[in-house]
């Protein structure tokens, strides 16, 4: 009801399904009569008559006599109220959606292998030793790495019986000095590997992350450990690197 108290509340003139069709074939022709719009209802001219004389009392209907006859056209300013309280709910789980999709992602990425490291150089040196061929060779392996997106590289070890001694990557992203991401693909499993790095009181932080191996690696007794025990290897040779 409004202000008034006389007029019919627009939410439960359009809650009737009869209600709504008059109002859609008022929207597609501008002015109707009342034994054009009866046509399209398996009711009688009485009964249309009475849901017009609803949507009337809500505003959304005004009638005008054209001799003997009556002729209906629609209002639609009153929708507006409809349209805006539809549209508050709209934010309201637009807002929540993107939420929960940000929690699924962040599920769905949740780090396999994960290691913090600290070290007295500057970010700037730790991203040079992340970033630099000939860096790389000395705590990892030897490598043909460039920071630029889209680079295609390969780390080469000494093979051995159980393995050809290749890794293959692609870089994913490089935000010197902050942040670098790449695939890290070997012996049939494709894992990537991002680096964080954050300026500390006493040097800088560097974090490890490693995602996205097989659910049948992770499942394999001891696999994630051999992982985290390899990268720990290497951020000791990094240190070593990075002291010299």
């Amino acid at each position: 009801m409004n202000e008034k108290g006389t007029e019919r509340d627009v939410y439960e003139a359009v809650a009737d399904f009869n209600r709504r069709k008059l109002l859609r074939l008022l929207a597609d022709v501008e002015d109707l009569p009342l034994y054009e719009l009866t046509v399209h209802f398996e009711m009688g001219r009485t009964a249309v008559s009475k849901h017009l004389a609803i949507l009337k009392e809500a505003g959304l209907v005004t009638s005008r006599k054209v001799g003997r006859e009556t002729r209906y056209r629609l209002n639609a300013t009153p929708l507006k109220e409809i349209q805006d309280w539809v549209s508050f709910y709209e934010d309201f789980w637009k807002e929540r959606i993107a939420k929960l999709n940000h929690l699924l992602e962040g599920q769905k990425m949740k780090s396999d292998v994960s290691l913090d490291f600290q070290f007295t150089s500057s970010i700037e040196q730790v991203w040079n030793a992340l970033t630099d061929t000939d860096m790389l060779a000395k705590w990892i392996w030897e490598n043909d790495f460039k920071p630029v997106v889209g680079h295609t590289f390969q780390f080469r070890a000494e093979p051995n019986e159980w393995w050809n001694g290749i890794v293959d990557g692609e870089v994913l992203e490089v935000e010197k000095p902050n942040k670098l991401s790449y695939t890290w693909e070997s012996a049939g499993e494709k894992t990537t590997i991002t680096w964080t790095l954050t300026k500390s009181s006493d040097g800088t932080h560097l974090h490890f992350d490693q995602t996205g191996f097989s659910e049948e690696t992770k499942a394999t007794k001891g696999a994630l450990e051999g992982a985290k025990y390899s990268w720990t290897k290497f951020g000791e040779q990094l240190e070593k690197v990075l002291e010299q």
